[in-house]
């Protein structure tokens, strides 16, 4: 045999070989791998989510109820239900109400009895408002921590917020507030929460009061807290009304003058309590020349950059300047408030007609 026939034969020996060596399908793990990540994917997929926001503090004097918003919002893919319970380390008086409008303090009670169950649906927000009542043997500087807590009934996962109230005697407003309403949306995430949830009114026949009840401490440094009021023809015109009077955290009670707003030589009052802005004004300095008194909510940033608006709201002139707050509680029967609302943030209107006694 000569050399070409030998190199040959060689070559057909590595090919065949190689052939035998060298497997190029694909490995049994490669295969199998592929139902084992469905089997862990489809698992997490089927476990409910779900959020509660946001930690408030605010103060009250002693024998007082105070009002707050929080929210749950089901981030799961399916209907679930969670089971609230409330407990102040005080042992204050708590409950829970469900709001289902957006107006007034609250529609369904959950709280108590404890452990009450609310049932959502998938992407569902919850709005639930807090009422804790401050004894009246309640000592001046007192802190209360209520915890609400939720427990996913199927899972067993649980989310809690801290309602906290200080009992403060020597506030300079009443603690008698009257909650015009609250907006459905789940707060803002963090840094930058500016986001009012809900609006307080009340007075003590001096001055009117508002409470803007926000996600987390306002920051007057940065922003302007302001509430607009339309109280008489003309006015500047936002949406559907015409506002005369603007009360605003830079100390300033401004007037619409058919052109601008003006310094109208009055002040606003304004402080910082927890998680609320607190603005008010003298009567005096308002001219309440309609029987319907328009109020919308507003912040924006120093130069007047909007970030947020809740309202507008409608409370009768004579809830405003006629009946001192200490004759609420007697003449409840009688007070009738008319309360519409619109929603700006999430593009819905909701206008209602309320008649609540107080």
């Amino acid at each position: 045999m000569n050399f070409s026939a030998k190199l040959l034969l060689l070559l057909i020996i590595i090919v065949f070989s190689s052939t035998i060596v060298f497997d190029f399908s694909l490995p049994l793990m490669t295969k199998q791998s592929v139902n084992p990540m469905n089997f862990a994917m489809t698992i997490a997929e089927s476990q409910n989510t779900f959020d509660l926001e946001a930690n408030q503090l605010f103060s009250g004097a002693v024998g007082s109820t105070i009002g707050y918003n929080i929210y749950i919002e089901n981030r799961g893919k399916s209907i679930a239900s969670y089971t609230l319970t409330a407990l102040s380390n005080k042992g204050y008086y708590v409950e829970v109400w469900r709001d289902t409008d957006q107006i007034g303090s609250g529609d369904m009670q959950l709280i108590p009895p404890q452990e009450s169950t609310i049932t959502m649906n998938a992407g569902e927000v919850a709005t639930l408002i807090v009422k804790v009542t401050i004894p009246s043997d309640a000592t001046n500087g007192t802190v209360d921590a209520t915890i609400i807590k939720a427990v996913d009934s199927l899972s067993g996962a649980s989310d809690s917020v801290t309602i906290t109230t200080t009992v403060n005697s020597d506030l300079p407003y009443p603690s008698n507030w009257i909650q015009l309403g609250s907006d459905p949306t789940f707060p803002t995430p963090p840094p930058e929460r500016i986001d009012v949830k809900s609006v307080y009114y009340t007075n003590n026949g001096t001055d009117v009061f508002f409470r803007m009840a926000e996600v987390s401490k306002p920051n007057p440094t940065a922003f302007l807290y302001c509430v607009y009021l339309d109280t008489k023809a003309g006015g500047q015109q936002i949406d559907t009304y015409n506002y005369d009077y603007r009360l605003s955290s830079d100390g300033i009670l401004y007037e619409w003058n058919g052109v601008n707003w003006i310094n109208s030589g009055y002040p606003t009052y304004w402080q910082v309590d927890g998680t609320g802005m607190v603005l008010w004004a003298d009567l005096n300095n308002l001219n309440l020349e309609m029987q319907e008194i328009h109020v919308l909510s507003r912040t924006t940033t120093k130069d007047y950059t909007w970030k947020d608006e809740v309202g507008p709201y409608i409370i009768l002139r004579n809830n405003i300047s006629e009946i001192p707050w200490i004759l609420i509680p007697v003449l409840s029967f009688a007070i009738y408030f008319t309360i519409s609302r619109r929603i700006k943030k999430n593009a819905r209107t909701h206008k209602h007609i309320l008649k609540t006694y107080w």
